[in-house]
Order: structure tokens, then sequence, then C-alpha cells
């Protein structure tokens, strides 16, 4: 039985924001794994990361590719433009939001980059419509603030100049995910073959980072190695396919507002891990991120399928 094009429009866009969410989760888990690296430089850590999520990339194309030869009719090529330009957010989210790790309070650090989400969703309700609504940046601005307890509740003393390159990093990584999501949001989603260029090319990239702004490791902790290398899989690797196909699919609004939830998930698996105490605040915070995330979804309505311009659907109803 063939499923009604609507009905099949509904279900591609909840399984955009199921994968999205999964990408959250998955993101959620970095700063406990980040726990047990140590001293290997930002820029060294992402190379290994990108190197195993290229790998990861590869056998999961081949796998698509072996059990449904025709899955990727109808997907974008990938451009050498398109795939620098992807390689180079992904390097700048993660060798930045490790660099202001190293340099900087991890709770201001991880305030300053989740920025990101507000702006993303600001920017595709631009794009989308030519306008921005009071709610959706009311909502955004809710889960932000949430975000904001949820981190600097976890301590990090005061601001000073000293800390500014930490700061900037986290600016930097900010701008990189902005930039990178909103390359995905443009067309149809790219093809599986794309990712492993795109993970191989980050990673050259990265590599070429270490060599020229980083002392050169002569010796590699394979504790460290191991957990570089099950980031590439994991927060890195498929988070990154997974929140490209919600992004591709699903409503821009409450895609980008989803992000909101990893300081909820990194603070939680922090306070399992014993790394974090709980406080009313911890609890405060997550209750306002949920909220900010209920209240974008509704500024969307109800969830549409693939996100289309309004500007190109008044056009087309201006036509007929």
């Amino acid at each position: 039985m063939q499923m009604h094009p609507v009905a099949d429009r509904f279900s591609t866009s909840w399984g955009a924001l199921a994968a999205a969410a999964a990408a959250v989760l998955l993101w959620g888990c970095l700063p406990a794994l980040r726990l047990l690296i140590e001293n290997q430089p930002p820029f060294l850590t992402a190379t290994i990361a990108l190197t195993f999520a290229a790998l990861m990339g590869t056998l999961r194309s081949w796998g698509v590719l072996l059990r449904h030869p025709d899955h990727d009719k109808g997907s974008r090529p990938l451009s050498l433009g398109m795939g620098v330009g992807l390689a180079f957010g992904i390097v700048g989210a993660i060798g930045f939001y490790f660099i202001g790790l190293d340099q900087a309070p991890g709770a201001q650090v991880a305030l300053i980059t989740y920025i990101w989400p507000l702006l993303f969703i600001v920017a595709s309700e631009f794009l989308e419509t030519g306008r921005v609504r009071a709610i959706v940046i009311g909502g955004g601005a809710v889960a932000f603030a949430g975000s904001a307890l949820l981190i600097l509740s976890a301590g990090g003393g005061a601001i000073t100049p000293a800390r500014l390159l930490g700061y900037a990093s986290g600016v930097f990584a900010g701008i990189s995910w902005v930039v990178y999501s909103l390359m995905l949001k443009r067309g149809e989603e790219l093809a599986s073959e794309a990712w492993p260029r795109i993970f191989t090319l980050a990673a050259v990239i990265s590599g070429i980072c270490h060599v020229t702004l980083e002392p050169a490791a002569l010796t590699i902790d394979p504790r460290s190695f191991a957990v570089a290398a099950a980031i590439g899989l994991g927060p890195y690797g498929i988070a990154f396919i997974a929140w490209a196909y919600g992004v591709a699919n699903g409503p821009s609004r409450l895609v980008g507002t989803l992000a909101y939830g990893v300081p909820v998930v990194s603070v939680g698996l922090l306070v399992l891990l014993g790394e974090t105490t709980p406080t009313w605040r911890l609890f405060l915070g997550a209750a306002l991120v949920l909220t900010g995330i209920a209240v974008a979804g509704r500024a969307g309505g109800s969830v549409r399928p693939h996100g289309r311009p309004a500007r190109r659907r008044r056009l087309r109803e201006t036509a007929r």
C-alpha cells in the first residue's frame, strides 16, 4: 500500500525531528567523554575524531548503497565549494570549541557557544519568511536562559580579560555551527556518499591546523586516542549526519531550538557521574529549556514538511 504524499511528508518531518533529537543526545555526551582526554591538543583531538568519522561515514555509505541502490535519487551531489564550506564549518565547530574549553572555564565557553541555536532560528525564520516574529525570538530566548542557568550553575569563576581567547573561540564555534546548519538547510538532503568526503576534508583541514598552530604531539596517550575515536564515531560522526537530515527535512524553528537540549543532557550526565552537584538551578534551567522548545515549536504551528520558504509558496500561489 502506497503512503499518501501528504502523510509521507509529515512522516519525513517527524523522522527529521527524531534524527535531530538523537544528535542532541550524542552531543550531550561530549563533556563527559572529554573528561577522559588528558593533555591532548584540541586540533589533534579533532583530527582523530574526524578521521574516525570519515571511516564511519564510508562504511555507512557502502551499507546504504548495498541495501538501497536507489536511496540517493533526488539527493544533491556534493560540489567542491559545498564540501569545503561544510568541512570548515565542522572544523570550526569542533576545533574552536575545544580551544575555548582549554583557555577558559568550560561553563562560560559553553554558554557563549550555545548562542548559535538562537541565531540559527532567527536566520532561518528570516530566510524563510522575510521577517522574524517576536514569539520565535521569545521561545529561543527562554531556552537560552535555561541553558545559561544550567551552565553557570556548574561554576566557572569571574570573566576576565585573560580568558578572552577562550570566549572568542566560543563565539567562532557558535558562528561555525550557524553557517554549517544554514548550508545544510538549503535544498535537498546530501547523498550518503558525500559524508566520507566531508569528514575527510575536515580531518585534513584540522590536521593542518594542528601542525601549524599547535606543538607537535610526539606521543599519543592510548586512552585519549580511544576517546577521541569514540567522539568521532558518535558525537561528531553519527550526530553530524543525523543533524544534517534533521535540518534539511524538519521545521527550522523546532529543530534549531532542540539544540538547547544539549546542556540538559550534558549536565544531567555529569550529575549521574558525580562531576556536578544537583541544585535547584539545574532543575529550573532544565524546565526553562523545555519550555522554550515548546514555545518555539508552537510558534511554528504544526510540523510542516521540509520547511519550504513562505516566499516560494506565495509566488506559486500568485502564479496560479
